[in-house]
This record gives structure tokens, C-alpha cells and sequence, in this order.
């Protein structure tokens, strides 16, 4: 076994037991941010039935709710099977996430070359972590708790100011576009605060959130069913896809027609299917989230008109920023002095600034949806919850990952899950969150993929707007109008939908 191969198996073993225990970790905050309890208080585990502590030896992650048949030793009472889950779906993620970044390069332009690129890796593991909390948050009570993506975007701010190899990315940090994007998230910080923060954010009924999600959860109980043979197998699913994972690189091609290489279609595939069922489950909150978006549609506009105005003074820093670095050439080449200072191997401001890019570009792509569709439709079209998911992974994963995990990679996904559960006759909502998950762990798969199909098109219509401007316009009115069109049809096809589904009695 060469050393290589030995390191990575090492290490994919300990980043897996290592994402159990951040899945341990996250069913604490899935379990208490909803309901408006601390992460840190009580610091122990609880039973959710009997709310006595759970001892150590009971909360070793997926293991202890095997051994102890999914009830709390206590109590007796069933202990849901969405524990193990959590724990055994953030394992394996890590470990796809470090097959995809250090084993198989398939990151463009930031290959692992190290362990100084482990802030890039942190960077990716803790966008993980945060994507699993807001997914199933979101898949059962349609809640994304901001604080998960703030940790998330703050995180992936200072890993890129911590990584020795952020040189790589110092083109982008040093544009105008970067300068532009640190002046909106400035201002966009100063609005939160002067808006939000300082008047401690939506007040919310916290007693009355928790009554809720508690009643749901021992309504739940009370009608589950599922066997112990229905828990396992989901479980050991993820077992083996972890182990499949971190073998990969021992077993390359060597052991069969590309085996090795089909174990990140595998897990994804898995990954969807999971998404597809878990949010195909009919819920309480469905119909709360489909009449409140019913009562809010006569004044959607009006709202979606008042964000815009709220952005506007970070639109507008933005603007002023740019139009400063482009046509001020001192003002450039200050912003590029202070991107490239150094600290020994640092770049904490070429690092920083990158992350921060990634975050405004996300967070614009989500509210350029919003609004957009908005206004058209009169309907909130895309949650704000959402948009900060797009903020972190940009801020994480890179600006590219965030938007083509969100078009076409989590649209496409979503699409194809909402019509797979028509065909079950499942719940017709579509809790966003994880399919935006699933788009970002997407797009790092096919990032290599798509780079070059990218760069091919990129060619293609710069020599197109060489030869023949015209073409290139016409070309992109068809589209646009091509766009317009399969968004009406979608709407008439939910219409024609819900109406089949909920045919008028007279």
C-alpha cells in the first residue's frame, strides 16, 4: 500500500467518526433552536419524553440508540430514529466532502495540497454541519434558524483568512467586484443591526413554538409504526456508503470497473432518495405554510417593494465602490495593496475578502429570485431563510458553488424530487433547504465538469460577440423569453395541479 493511499484512509476513518460526533452535536441544535432552547444549557443530552440527562455511555453517536433499541433507558419511550440519521448522514458527508476536495482534486483551482489547507476543508466540513441542521429544521417544521447559517458565513470569513494558500484566489479578491462586495456586506451588517439586532430580531411566541413542535412530535409518536428492521436499514446504508467512501482510494479501479469512482454518484443518489422521502412525509406544517403564504399574497409586493428599499443602501455601497476602484486608480491600487498584505503565509484580507464575495454573491443571486418572482406572481417565491443558506455556502464553499448549486444544480433537483413525489402522491410542498444542500455537495462533485463546459461556452461567446454582436442578443432575448415562458407554464401546471387535487364540490 503506497503512503498516500495509507494517509487517506487514516484520515477519511477519522473524519468519519469525527462527522458522528458533529451529527450528535447538530441533533442537539435541531432539537432545541426551533423550541427556543440553549445549545449550551443544559450541557448534557436530554430525553426528549422524560428530560433526564442522558449518561455518556448512552450517547456514543448511532451505537448507543442501537443498543438501547431506539428507547430511552429511563423512561422506555421510543427515542426517534432521526438521531441516528443525523449522526450517520453528517459521517458520510464528511466523508464525501474529503474524498471530493483532498483525494480526487475536484475543486478547480484549490487543490489540497497539505495540511495547510485544512481551513479550506474546516471551511466545507462546517458548511456541512450547518446545511444538515437547516435541512432538518426545514423538513420538519419548514424553520431555518439564521443563527446556523451566521455561524456558518462567520466561519468560512475567518478559515479564508486563516488558509497559508489564499494567494490562489487573491485575482478575484483584488477586483473592483470584491471591494464591491465588502462595502455591501458592511452596509448590509449596518441595516441588520439598525433594523434587526438591535431590537432583538422577530419576537416570536417561544413557549408557543415549543407547544407546537411538541405536540407534533407526540403525535408523531404515537402513530409511528416503523420497525425496528425500517430504522436499520437507513443506518446501515450510510455505514456502508461511508466505508465504501473512505476505501475509494484503495480500491481505485482495481477491484472493478470503476468501483472506486461510483461511490460519490452512489452516495448522492442515496442523499436524494433520503430528501425525496423524508420530505414527502405529510405534516402539520403543511398546510400552516401553504395558508400563510395564501393570507400574505395580496400585499407580497408590497413587502417584496419594502426589501428592495431595505437593500438599497447596500446596493448602493456597492455601486459607490465600484465605480471608485474602476475610475480612481489610487483607490485600486490601495484596495490591491491591502488584499495582498501578508502576515508570514497569510492573506487575512485577500482570504477574508474572497469568502465575503462568495457571501454577497450568494445572498444576491436568493434575492434577485425573491424579488423577482415576487412582483411577477404576487406569492413569496424564494424564503429568506434560503437566502441565507445561499450567503454561507458562498461565504464556505466559494461564490460559483453558491450559484450553481442554487441554478440549475438545487432547482433541477427539487424539480425532480417534486415530481417523484406527485407520482407517490406525497405532500406537494417543497421545503427548499436540503435540496439546496444537495445542489452545493453537486456542484463540488461536478466542479471540474462544469468549469470546463463553462470555459467552452465562456469561448464560444466571446467569439460570438466578436463575429456578430446581433446573434448574440438575439440569442439571449430567445432565451430570456424562453425562461419567461417555462415559468407561466409552471405556474398553470400548479394551478391545474391543485386544482385536480382540490376539486370544487359545486
Amino acid at each position: 500500500m503506497e503512503p498516500e493511499t495509507a494517509f487517506h484512509l487514516v484520515a477519511g476513518l477519522f473524519i468519519w467518526l469525527l462527522g458522528l460526533c458533529v451529527g450528535s452535536f447538530l441533533n442537539v441544535v435541531i432539537y432545541r433552536l426551533p423550541r427556543g432552547l440553549s445549545v449550551s444549557k443544559p450541557r448534557r443530552s436530554f430525553c426528549p419524553s422524560c428530560r433526564e440527562p442522558i449518561q455518556w455511555h448512552d450517547n456514543i453517536p448511532v451505537l448507543s440508540w442501537l443498543m438501547l433499541r431506539g428507547r430511552c433507558r429511563r423512561c422506555s419511550n421510543h427515542i426517534s430514529v432521526q438521531y441516528p440519521i443525523i449522526e450517520a448522514l453528517t459521517g458520510v458527508t464528511f466523508v464525501l466532502i474529503y474524498h471530493l476536495l483532498v483525494v480526487v482534486d475536484a475543486r478547480v483551482g484549490m487543490q489540497i495540497v497539505g495540511l495547510s489547507d485544512a481551513p479550506l476543508v474546516a471551511a466545507w466540513l462546517v458548511l456541512a454541519a450547518a446545511m444538515i441542521a437547516c435541512s432538518a429544521m426545514d423538513l420538519t417544521a419548514y424553520i431555518i434558524d439564521v443563527r446556523v447559517t451566521d455561524v456558518c458565513m462567520v466561519a468560512g470569513i475567518l478559515l479564508y483568512a486563516l488558509w497559508p494558500n489564499a494567494d490562489v484566489t487573491a485575482g478575484t479578491s483584488a477586483s473592483p467586484i470584491s471591494a464591491a462586495a465588502a462595502a455591501a456586506f458592511v452596509a448590509s451588517g449596518v441595516m441588520l443591526y439598525l433594523t434587526v439586532w438591535r431590537r432583538g430580531g422577530d419576537e416570536t411566541d417561544a413557549d408557543e413554538e415549543t407547544e407546537n413542535l411538541d405536540s407534533r412530535a407526540q403525535a408523531d409518536n404515537s402513530k409511528r409504526t416503523t420497525s425496528m428492521l425500517a430504522a436499520y436499514i437507513p443506518l446501515m446504508i450510510f455505514v456502508c456508503l461511508a466505508i465504501w467512501l473512505i476505501a475509494a482510494p484503495l480500491l481505485g479501479d482495481s477491484a472493478g470497473p470503476g468501483i472506486g469512482k461510483m461511490a460519490v454518484p452512489s452516495t448522492l443518489l442515496i442523499i436524494f432518495a433520503a430528501i425525496v422521502i423524508a420530505g414527502g412525509q405529510h405534516r402539520d406544517a403543511d398546510q400552516e405554510i401553504n395558508d400563510a403564504i395564501e393570507q400574505e399574497s395580496p400585499r407580497a409586493r408590497r413587502v417584496a417593494l419594502a426589501e428592495l428599499l431595505w437593500l438599497t443602501p447596500s446596493i448602493l455601497a456597492g455601486i459607490a465602490v465600484y465605480i471608485l476602484l474602476t475610475y480612481l486608480p489610487a483607490a485600486r491600487d490601495g484596495w490591491a495593496a491591502a488584499v495582498a498584505w501578508k502576515i508570514g503565509s497569510l492573506h487575512p484580507i485577500g482570504g477574508a475578502s474572497y469568502a465575503v464575495l462568495g457571501a454577497m454573491v450568494g445572498a444576491a443571486a436568493g434575492w434577485t429570485l425573491r424579488l423577482v418572482f415576487t412582483l411577477a406572481f404576487g406569492r413569496e417565491a424564494f424564503g429568506t431563510g434560503d437566502i441565507y443558506i445561499l450567503a454561507a455556502a458562498g461565504a464556505a464553499g466559494g461564490w460559483d458553488i453558491a450559484l450553481v448549486g442554487l441554478v440549475p444544480l438545487s432547482v433541477v433537483l427539487a424539480l425532480a424530487g417534486w415530481m417523484i413525489q406527485l407520482l407517490l402522491k406525497s405532500s406537494g410542498m417543497i421545503p427548499f433547504g436540503p435540496w439546496l444542500g444537495l445542489g452545493f455537495l453537486t456542484a463540488l462533485w461536478l466542479n471540474r465538469t462544469m468549469a470546463e463546459i463553462g470555459g467552452g461556452y465562456r469561448d464560444a461567446v466571446v467569439a460570438t460577440w466578436d463575429q456578430s454582436p446581433r446573434a448574440l442578443v438575439v440569442a439571449g432575448a430567445i432565451l430570456m423569453a424562453g425562461g419567461i415562458i417555462a415559468v407561466v407554464l409552471a405556474r398553470l401546471l400548479r394551478v391545474w395541479l391543485e386544482s385536480r387535487a382540490d376539486p370544487d364540490p359545486d
